[in-house]
């Protein structure tokens, strides 16, 4: 089937970030994060999938069932949580749209898992090559190599002012949004522009907000985020993937460049769906360190198995570090965000 030349954006459903976007941009596509819709109801999703299945991913698939935009190219889904993995089946059978790949990204991060990521994204190229007519090139991957580390570089500077309360988390998570959505040479312009605006800035002089660890499930609709500061967090620095997950490394500029994507895939920081569980708790202890942070706050969607896992494990950890720890499961809706501020009020108070 042809394609018409207007078409520019690849949907991507990643539980995580492990979407390389480097090649994407080498094909002449611009990656289109797909987010949730928390007004959205499930109706046509819960034919295919019961009711204990993970609330947020549940959500991505009944709009892929109620028809994509028409400025998708096609689909990337991307091995994470066992709900999305099975999901793509789903997919394949019931939504529309030409092309569909699914990129395994390995569990583990280990010499045999970095060339078997390796060989799957030179795959995925051959692919977008073939179904595209385009060619990707080792110039071209260099390019949004390039690119896409001066967005992640310029995106951790932006974040530091959470750090000297000029920057609340909510601001990043929506500029975040923005980024994963938008061409990235313009989303670029629009990350630096926002740092040079940011240099500007006073401090917020509210000294009674409580400095606060954010980790947990996808967390993707930001007027939760807002509920979270209003209660009295800030937010001053996160392990997520709308948040340090996706910025805080960068890619190796020299060298095989398709490597070295999955090198850096392999090394930054660890997400809940990988292993091992205590990795990712080393990292957080260096980010409470790090960043002065009082108390820690994991949320799960509903059903999320994998931050439902871990849970006792932080649990137990961050008890010996005498740390004050909140663990919240949510449904994906904002109604019931409401029902949690007693919670919130609660372990604000205790910190």
């Amino acid at each position: 089937m042809g394609l018409s030349k207007k078409v520019k954006k690849l949907a991507i459903i990643d539980a995580c970030v492990d979407t390389p976007e480097e090649i994407i941009l080498a094909a002449d596509l611009v990656p289109h994060r797909l987010f949730g819709d928390p007004s959205l109801p499930h109706s046509a999703a819960d034919e295919h999938v019961p009711p204990t299945h993970c609330v947020w991913t549940r959500n991505i698939l009944e709009q892929g069932l109620r028809g994509l935009p028409g400025d998708i190219a096609g689909l990337l889904s991307i091995h994470g949580c066992d709900c999305t993995n099975r999901q793509f089946d789903i997919w394949l059978d019931s939504v529309k749209a030409d092309f569909m790949y699914f990129l395994n990204s390995p569990l583990k991060r280990n010499n045999t898992a970095l060339k078997f990521f390796s060989e799957d994204l030179k795959e995925f190229a051959l692919q977008l090559e073939e179904y595209f007519k385009v060619e990707i090139t080792d110039e071209k991957l260099h390019e949004s190599i390039v690119l896409m580390n001066k967005i992640r570089e310029t995106l951790k500077t932006i974040s530091e002012f959470r750090n000297k309360m000029i920057l609340k988390y909510s601001e990043l998570h929506e500029l975040l949004k923005l980024v994963l959505t938008s061409d990235k040479s313009q989303a670029l312009k629009i990350c630096e522009d926002k740092l040079e605006e940011l240099k500007t800035r006073d401090s917020f002089s509210e000294s009674h907000l409580k400095r606060i660890l954010l980790t947990g499930s996808v967390l993707d609709d930001t007027s939760f985020i807002k509920q979270l500061e209003n209660t009295g967090f800030h937010i001053v620095i996160d392990d997520l993937c709308l948040g340090t997950h996706y910025f805080w490394n960068t890619i190796e500029e020299s060298g095989d460049p398709i490597k070295a994507i999955a090198q850096y895939h392999l090394e930054k920081p660890i997400y809940s769906t990988k292993v091992p569980s205590h990795a990712r708790y080393e990292y957080m202890k260096t980010l409470i360190d790090a960043y002065s942070v009082e108390g820690v706050v994991n949320i799960a969607q509903k059903f999320c198995e994998s931050v439902l896992y871990d849970h006792p494990f932080l649990k137990t950890k961050f008890k010996e570090l005498n740390i004050p720890y909140l663990f919240v499961e949510k449904e994906y809706n904002r109604e019931a965000y409401k029902q949690l501020s007693t919670r919130f009020d609660a372990f604000a108070e205790i910190i």
